[in-house]
C-alpha cells in the first residue's frame, strides 16, 4: 500500500497519519454505493489523486489509491473474483480482444446490478511499483506488451508488466499533502494506460519508451449512470 500511495503523492509513514488522511479524505468523498452498513466512497485531489474508501458502518475496512484519469481503453464483460478484484478483457473498436486484466475497479459494488453485458470506455491506471526507461520513439514502435501478469494466475493480483511509449506528461502535486508525483499518458499494445510514479522516479520526457511493472485500477463512468 505504501508503495500505491507514493505514486499519487500520498505517501505517510507513520499509522496515526495515514488514518487522518483518510478520516479527512472520508468526510469530503462522494459516496457512489451504499447497500445497508457497507459504503464505497470516492475522493478525489484536486491534482487527480483518488482514494476508494470502502466502509462498514464507522469502520473503513479497504482503502484504495488511484488517479482521475480520462478512458484510453474498452473494457468488456468484467467479472468479480475473490479478494474484491476484477477479471476482465480490454477489446478493439471491433469488440475484438486484445488482452486480460486482473484489476481493481472503482465501480466493484456497481457491477452485481448492472444490465449485461457491461462494456464501454475505461480508464486504465497503473501505479508504477518499477519504471525503467530502455529506449526512445523516434517513430512508430512495434512490439508494445501488455501482460497481466496477476490475471488467472495461482493467486490472481492486479499486477501487470507493460511495455510503452510516453505521450504525455504531466507533474501534480497533492494539495491535502504537498508532495508531487508524475501523470504520463502512455501507449502500450492497443490501448492507453495513465502511468502514475513517484516525481522524478524516474524523470520522464515524452518519446520516452518505458518498461513497468505496476498495480492495475480501472474505472468505467457507465456503470454510474
Amino acid at each position: 500500500m505504501a508503495s500505491n500511495l507514493a505514486c499519487i503523492g500520498l505517501d505517510v509513514w507513520r499509522r496515526s497519519e495515514f488514518r487522518d488522511l483518510v478520516a479527512s479524505a472520508r468526510a469530503e468523498a462522494e459516496t457512489i454505493a451504499k447497500d445497508g452498513e457497507v459504503g464505497v466512497h470516492i475522493w478525489t485531489d484536486v491534482s487527480g489523486a483518488r482514494l476508494i474508501i470502502t466502509t462498514e458502518g464507522d469502520l473503513v475496512r479497504v482503502v484504495t489509491p488511484t488517479f482521475y484519469a480520462a478512458p484510453g481503453a474498452i473494457i468488456s464483460e468484467p467479472q468479480a473474483v475473490d479478494g474484491g478484484l476484477v477479471l476482465a478483457e480490454l477489446v478493439n473498436q471491433h469488440d475484438e480482444v486484445i488482452t486480460e486484466i486482473a484489476c481493481q475497479l472503482e465501480e466493484l459494488a456497481l457491477l452485481g446490478t448492472a444490465e449485461a453485458p457491461v462494456t464501454g470506455p475505461a480508464s486504465i491506471v497503473v501505479l508504477g511499483n518499477s519504471v525503467q526507461v530502455i529506449g526512445r520513439a523516434d517513430a512508430a514502435v512495434s512490439g508494445l506488451v501488455f501482460e497481466p501478469t496477476g490475471a488467472y494466475a495461482a493467486s490472481t493480483d492486479a499486477v501487470a508488466h507493460l511495455t510503452g511509449v510516453v505521450l504525455a506528461i504531466e507533474q501534480r502535486s497533492v494539495s491535502r499533502t504537498g508532495q508531487a508525483f508524475t501523470a504520463a499518458r502512455v501507449q502500450t499494445d492497443g490501448f492507453q494506460v495513465t502511468l502514475c510514479l513517484p516525481a522524478g522516479q524516474p524523470e520522464l520526457t515524452t518519446g520516452d519508451v518505458v518498461e513497468v511493472d505496476g498495480y492495475v485500477v480501472a474505472s468505467l463512468p457507465e456503470l454510474r449512470g
